[in-house]
């Protein structure tokens, strides 16, 4: 080895960049994968969109009613109140009520429910010390569902409580505007606080911290494994005794990685065009109900929600999280001589890739300051989630900094470990790829 080699030369960058990109697109392997990951992440939304649809329906099967098909024949409202209930409170100017083909009558006499048939139901009001009561009578062998004489009954309570506001000398739209009140079910501290620090409820924050784990883990984990089998199939078949003869190592292990790069950024940027394309097919088909979908997986919009600053931040932990990962592949794959120890090589990586994702959501679901402080300082976690954390408001600008700064310091240390070792890992004869074999070529 020549001694005044700079280990830190880039020489042959840009030319082993360009060919790791060409041979990555050449191989069908990774075409294949390239077709499959943008399908996936395309048909996400629709899919969760229409798996959101089939459970209402469900639901509505289940324990809706429908109102075109009442097992009811007739229902007789029975007002003993001295509140003037009128036919068209229960059925509107045009005379239609809600219960379809069904027979309805309005008595002001006490009713008999003995003589009611098993289809026939009777509903009714009557005075009491504290108020009205409103109560739906059947027979004894009914065929009439509870749930369809639930929707009947409370058919009957809205429009005899509007005829009480019309009593009162109240108008129809003091009638509305009591009627409307403060929709305390989607209401709470949480989302007011949230709106008041310009962040996110705890809800929509764990979907967006889920999504940009799952980002993560698939830019890093696709990446790490090809350069792992790729440097070690080199060192297998000698290419890279030639390769180092005109490229610096250091620069044939990043010129790797960018190549690589452009791979993966193919896939999320087509993936993004073809949820985008999703998006907008569901839109025109569904219209209005489809603003109201749930959102979760890998969901773009996330890029955009918080502006360029929260765009920025975003890109740039991606960009760290994916070398920092890449460059332990590659020097973990340098130490590899079989094809049986790249299992081991890319088990020790993902095993940190996996342990960073559980933990980014494990640590997501308390939403506590403290937690968030420690995980976000925190290796391997941090690269899950400070990037949202900081976005979403639920750590300051300087512990994003920090933990930002931390980062870039191990990345730097590994492109140090890359440089001192990389030349002499891929040409030796070592067979396992273990981490006190690396730090003894580093002295």
């Amino acid at each position: 080895m020549d001694k005044r080699e700079n280990i830190y030369s880039f020489k042959g960058f840009s030319k082993v960049c360009a060919f790791t990109a060409k041979q990555t697109f050449k191989n069908k392997a990774y075409r294949l994968s390239l077709i499959i990951f943008v399908a996936c992440m395309s048909l996400t939304g629709p899919l969760q969109y229409i798996m959101a649809r089939n459970g209402e329906n469900t639901a509505e099967a289940m324990l809706g009613v429908n109102y075109d098909k009442f097992a009811a024949e007739n229902v007789a409202v029975v007002n003993t109140t001295d509140i003037d209930l009128k036919m068209s409170d229960l059925t509107g100017e045009e005379g239609v009520t809600k219960l379809g083909n069904v027979n309805l009558t309005l008595k002001n006499d006490g009713g008999n429910s003995d003589r009611l048939s098993s289809l026939d139901a009777l509903v009714k009001i009557d005075s009491t010390e504290s108020g009205f009561v409103v109560n739906g009578v059947v027979s004894d062998d009914t065929k009439i569902p509870a749930s369809e004489m639930s929707s009947i009954v409370s058919l009957v309570r809205n429009s005899f409580e509007s005829a009480r506001m019309r009593t009162l000398n109240i108008t129809e739209s003091d009638i509305a505007v009591i009627s409307s009140g403060v929709g305390t079910e989607t209401l709470s501290y949480d989302d007011y606080s949230a709106e008041e620090n310009k962040t996110v409820s705890s809800d929509n924050y764990m979907m967006l911290a889920v999504g940009f784990s799952i980002l993560v883990m698939i830019v890093i984990s696709m990446s790490t494994s090809f350069i792992i089998a790729s440097v070690t199939e080199e060192k297998q078949s000698k290419l890279v005794e030639s390769l180092l003869v005109s490229v610096r190592p250091m620069a044939l292990l990043m010129g790797k990685i960018a190549g690589m790069l452009t791979y993966v950024l193919s896939i999320v940027a087509l993936g993004f065009v073809g949820s985008k394309v999703s998006d907008l097919a569901l839109k025109l088909i569904f219209k209005d109900s489809f603003e109201n979908r749930p959102v979760g997986g890998v969901n773009f919009d996330m890029f955009g929600m918080f502006g360029t600053k929260g765009f920025l931040v975003m890109v740039l932990a991606l960009a760290i999280g994916y070398l920092s990962f890449a460059i332990l592949g590659g020097i973990m794959g340098s130490a590899c001589s079989k094809p049986e120890d790249t299992q081991s090589a890319s088990g020790s990586v993902m095993m940190l890739v996996m342990v960073g994702y559980i933990g980014a959501i494990f640590a997501g679901i308390p939403d506590s300051a403290s937690i968030n402080m420690i995980v976000s300082l925190l290796p391997p976690f941090s690269y899950f989630t400070a990037p949202i954390m900081f976005v979403t408001g639920r750590i300051e600008t300087w512990l994003f900094l920090v933990s930002l700064l931390i980062q870039l310091v191990l990345l730097v240390l590994l492109m140090l470990l890359c440089a001192k070792t990389y030349r002499n890992l891929i040409l030796s004869d070592s067979s396992t790829p273990r981490l006190k074999a690396i730090f003894k070529f580093a002295k």
